[in-house]
């Protein structure tokens, strides 16, 4: 059985000397297959290739292609790396978190690693029990654009021990899934190409959106404000909508109101749950993009029995000198069965960080 209390160290920082490691560790380079597969990968001497031929794991989407076993004396270590291809643009953060949780895997320590336009992803230690045995493992995520098909090959690397060998182990763990990256990486770290957004009815605004979402102009609009649906449709229905409204700056005195004015549009529906957090006015340095300086968002749920409605919610609210800027997210909730709810995020989430910054500029 797991013992809930132990707390695994999470070393970030390597303290082997360059000698040590020279002595003591390979560069394996994995080129079987496709180019847009080919990786390298630092490991100990004595973790040799195991099976290098691709196979499938079901319940996972996921293809594994590289397996590798420490041979000699010493504690069990074991080497994997994966990958899944996907058409549509996520966070590999997010993605990898959808198979930790159908792994079954417990997060006990992570890092999530912010990319300037390519988005979040992830170091993460994990443990579970398997065969009676306490496992634990560390995972990294890359992504990759695929030249031949389009979208993006989403991988992972995961280097595993026994929970009772793993404080030895960790800083070699370290050094194995920090020290990967593809041969052949593309000039383009994500799964769709982005189209701008330009509009100047309140003042001129600019952003990109992921190439499969499709943008609409409501004819509702008026001089005080305009509407824009972004939705995103796959196989004929409609996956996830963006809802955006832009006002004049003294539409609403604050945030508050604002979120208040859209909220009431969904009580028409009599049995409606709205659950949602209270409204988050974010420090300007936890704001990614160096243009914007007013951001508020929340997020949460809605649900109605009558209307078998059951949806994610997230707003994000951007305040300017002259205008109010509304992006409201509706679609599935996170699940197991598809990455819907993890596609929307992160198209709400190119959006954000490109607003008036189509560079992907960064805050200091």
């Amino acid at each position: 059985m797991i013992d809930k209390n132990i707390n695994y160290s999470f070393p970030v920082e390597q303290t082997y000397a360059k000698d040590y490691l020279q002595g003591n560790f390979w560069k394996c380079l994995y080129t079987h297959g496709e180019e847009n597969l080919h990786y390298w990968v630092i490991l100990p001497n004595n973790v040799r290739p195991n099976k290098l031929e691709p196979f499938t794991i079901n319940e996972l989407s996921l293809t594994n292609i590289g397996q590798y076993v420490r041979e000699k004396e010493g504690p069990y270590l074991e080497v994997q790396v994966a990958y899944e291809h996907y058409e549509f643009e996520m966070n590999a953060s997010d993605w990898l978190k959808k198979k930790l949780a159908i792994m079954g895997e417990e997060i006990v320590a992570e890092r999530i690693i912010k990319g300037k336009s390519t988005g979040n992803y992830i170091d993460v230690l994990c443990r579970r029990e398997i065969g009676g045995n306490d496992i634990v493992s560390r995972y990294t995520v890359l992504k990759d654009y695929n030249n031949r098909k389009g979208g993006a090959n989403y991988f992972c690397i995961k280097a595993t021990c026994e929970a009772n060998d793993y404080e030895e182990l960790s800083h070699t763990i370290l050094q194995i899934v920090t020290n990967w990256d593809l041969i052949h990486k593309s000039d383009w770290q994500m799964a769709e190409l982005l189209t701008p957004f330009m509009d100047e009815h309140i003042e001129p605004v600019k952003f990109f959106v992921p190439q499969s979402w499709d943008a609409k102009f409501n004819n509702n609009s008026d001089h005080n404000f305009v509407n824009y649906i972004f939705e995103h449709t796959i196989e004929g229905k409609n996956r996830g909508a963006i809802n955006s409204f832009f006002y004049r700056a003294d539409a609403f005195q604050n945030a508050e109101d604002l979120i208040n004015s859209q909220i009431n549009r969904f009580k028409v529906i009599n049995d409606l749950e709205i659950n949602l957090s209270e409204i988050n006015a974010m420090e300007t340095h936890e704001i990614q993009n160096p243009h914007i300086e007013n951001l508020h968002d929340i997020s949460g749920n809605l649900d109605s029995e009558s209307e078998n409605f059951h949806a994610n919610f997230i707003a994000v609210i951007i305040k300017t000198n002259i205008g109010w800027y509304y992006f409201e997210c509706i679609g599935p909730k996170p699940n197991l069965q598809n990455n819907f709810w993890e596609v929307n995020r992160r198209c709400l989430q190119i959006m954000i960080n490109s607003f008036n910054n189509l560079n992907f500029d960064t805050r200091d």
